[in-house]
């Protein structure tokens, strides 16, 4: 009995497929999912390469993680749906690469509201065939799928996003935003930010000032600068020592030398 893998959309035989234990397992969790099923399957196929299958075992390994966050399953169905949407909205757009992380579906989960017991699930516009996502929505999509774990990435990030919700002309499009994204990156590694400890609070606050005073068009990156703090001082080293500060020092030492040996002689 052949059977086509909704997930990675490999066909094999259903003895193959429970022979493997990544798969049995994924089929398993899969089927035991609920109304979670349809949306998390579609959800998997994001992280699908355009060229290749998903493996059973990365498969299992997303599923996992989706399970294990622990959220109201009426709203990681609409979670779900909203990030496959986007998604989808990016690949019509000619941007073929697969999702990395869950970074995107967290934030999407928080930014819905939380339901009463009892309620039914939340409706999203994406929930629904005939439309899709907002460009909100995909640029929070394509700016989550660039950014990963990055500090620096996050914070640019999250002041494009910022940017994107003024009323400016000449806004980049939402698809192509972590092209602009990449150039605001450069534009700051080129300057001093460069360790998060030091840096991350002073690239906020450098979105702020930004935020505060754009009007018009969508700025450059090189107007971010102005805005971008000096860092904070530090206790720089002493100047090291010169040929007569040594020679003070040896004489100093060699005095005392000659009065130990004076004392030590006297007694």
């Amino acid at each position: 009995m052949k059977l086509r893998c909704p997930v990675c959309h490999s066909s094999n035989s259903l003895e193959a497929f429970t022979a493997d234990d990544a798969g049995r397992e994924l089929l398993l969790l899969l089927a035991g999912s609920g109304p979670l099923f349809r949306p998390l399957v579609g959800y998997l196929g994001c992280f699908r390469p355009a060229t290749r299958d998903l493996s059973h075992d990365r498969a299992l390994r997303l599923t996992r993680d989706v399970l294990d966050l622990g959220a109201d399953p009426r709203l990681l169905v609409a979670a779900l749906i909203e990030t496959t949407e986007a998604m989808r909205a990016k690949r019509d757009h000619g941007d073929v690469r697969p999702l990395k992380n869950h970074n995107y579906l967290r934030r999407v989960l928080e930014s819905l509201p939380a339901l009463a017991p009892g309620s039914a699930a939340i409706q999203t516009t994406s929930a629904l065939p005939a439309q899709r996502p907002s460009k909100a929505a995909l640029l929070d999509a394509v700016l989550a799928g660039w950014a990963g774990d990055d500090w620096l990435r996050i914070e640019i990030a999250h002041g494009l996003q910022a940017l994107y919700a003024l009323p400016l002309t000449l806004r980049p499009d939402a698809d192509a935003i972590d092209r602009t994204a990449a150039l605001w990156e450069r534009e700051l590694r080129r300057s001093t930010v460069k360790v998060e400890a030091i840096d991350r609070d002073r690239v906020q606050r450098a979105f702020s000032g930004l935020l505060s005073s754009v009007e018009g068009k969508f700025p450059e990156p090189a107007q971010l600068l102005p805005h971008l703090p000096a860092r904070a001082a530090t206790n720089k080293l002493a100047a090291p020592a010169n040929d007569n500060d040594i020679a003070k020092g040896k004489a100093f030492f060699a005095d005392i030398a000659d009065r130990i040996g004076s004392d030590t002689e006297s007694r």
